[in-house]
């Protein structure tokens, strides 16, 4: 099993005719959007959704279940599990989530870990580097338009 593609975003959408549409996908950064960084009251609540694409090269284990784990800063904030069905011949394959409240302690780096099992027992693991910090930012708020006045 090969990981292809891990993206996170705001929300994942399954289109008509089996279309996925990611919304809002994150870089390097998830901003954490204040008027001050003091003004930031932890946690933080973000929907988050993932996007996992793989590859079945044959070399998959047997496995009928899966964790996906976010962590911040090497601590789990957030645990989405449930069951696994993957067949030899099945080729590509995508798994997508949407958690309307991960919850942030703190800023720090984003990491996951994607877990396969059978039964409970792990199987084989992907830990994809996402390089995504979380960081209060600063808002600027803009200078108010210029008033015109007709006299």
């Amino acid at each position: 099993m090969k990981l292809i593609d891990f993206i996170v975003c705001d929300d994942i959408r399954q289109e008509i005719g089996g279309k996925v549409t990611l919304v809002g996908v994150y870089e390097d950064r998830i901003n954490i959007n204040a008027p001050a960084p003091d003004a930031v009251r932890w946690p933080v609540k973000l929907k988050l959704g993932f996007f996992i694409r793989l590859l079945n090269d044959g070399s998959a284990p047997d496995m009928d279940g899966f964790d996906l784990l976010v962590l911040c800063e090497k601590k789990i904030i957030c645990r989405l599990s449930g069951p696994l069905q993957v067949t030899p011949q099945q080729g590509l394959m995508n798994l997508f989530f949407v958690n309307s409240a991960v919850r942030f302690p703190t800023e720090g780096r984003l990491s996951v870990a994607l877990i396969f099992k059978k039964t409970d027992e792990v199987v084989h693991e992907i830990r994809p580097d996402l390089s995504i910090r979380v960081a209060v930012a600063v808002a600027q708020t803009a200078p108010p338009p210029p008033q015109v006045t007709r006299h």
